[in-house]
């Protein structure tokens, strides 16, 4: 399985974070039980005490994952994630796969929760192939914003940092301090506006300009902060 575990940490997702405001209501997940079936309400898993070799993208590749906000305390040995699903049926269907996985060794604990007691966070990981469904879908669940860091690539390995910056000011309008670094075999930018982000995202790079191309960074648009010095 993927080890975007291990991905994630390494970009900063993984953090010392808040939980969310308020106990969430949570119902164990053991099964058919008579004291009722769990509601169509309870779409959500807190899974508490994760392995970190966990994969997550295992998770949303076999399921209709909305959302993945993951919570990390440095000070103690406990990492804890809440998994938001398209429908309760998927959520039981992801207790079902995880219960299958060796993730049980320090105290694991699976639970059920409501998605609206967990609240959204700038740092959730959102699996971009939902993007779609999520644009379209009803408000309870967040517009996906687009990407805000961007690499531009130099064209030749030695690119020159100011005239990069002249260039890029040109072409999407004035960058804030702090917005543009070096990085690289490239700058590193961060777009200040919506619009900025989908002109960055659009950029033409002809074979007289000073970049080669333009990507949005594989990490850094998970995570808020993850790169400010």
């Amino acid at each position: 399985m993927a080890d975007l575990a291990r991905e994630m940490s390494s970009s900063g997702l993984i953090r010392k974070d808040s939980p969310p405001q308020g106990p969430p209501t949570a119902v164990s997940c053991s099964g058919s039980s008579s004291e009722g079936r769990i509601s169509a309400a309870y779409n959500s898993l807190l899974m508490v005490n994760v392995n970190p070799s966990f994969s997550y993208h295992a998770l949303h590749s076999l399921l209709k994952v909305v959302r993945i906000r993951l919570v990390y305390d440095k000070d103690f040995p406990s990492n804890c994630c809440y998994v938001t699903f398209m429908s309760c049926d998927e959520a039981r269907l992801a207790f079902e796969h995880v219960a299958s996985l060796p993730l049980d060794g320090s105290g694991f604990k699976t639970e059920f929760l409501q998605s609206r007691n967990i609240s959204d966070s700038d740092t959730d990981y959102i699996p971009n192939v939902f993007e779609s469904y999520l644009e379209n879908s009803v408000s309870e669940v967040r517009h996906i914003p687009p990407s805000r860091w961007f690499v531009a690539y130099y064209r030749n390995v030695y690119g020159n940092f100011i005239h990069a910056s002249w260039y890029l000011a040109k072409e999407i309008g004035t960058i804030p301090e702090g917005n543009l670094k070096k990085y690289g075999k490239g700058v590193l930018v961060r777009a200040k506006d919506i619009t900025q982000a989908r002109m960055l995202q659009h950029l033409p790079c002809p074979n007289d300009s000073m970049f080669e191309t333009v990507k949005a960074h594989p990490t850094f648009n998970y995570s808020k902060g993850c790169v400010y010095s």
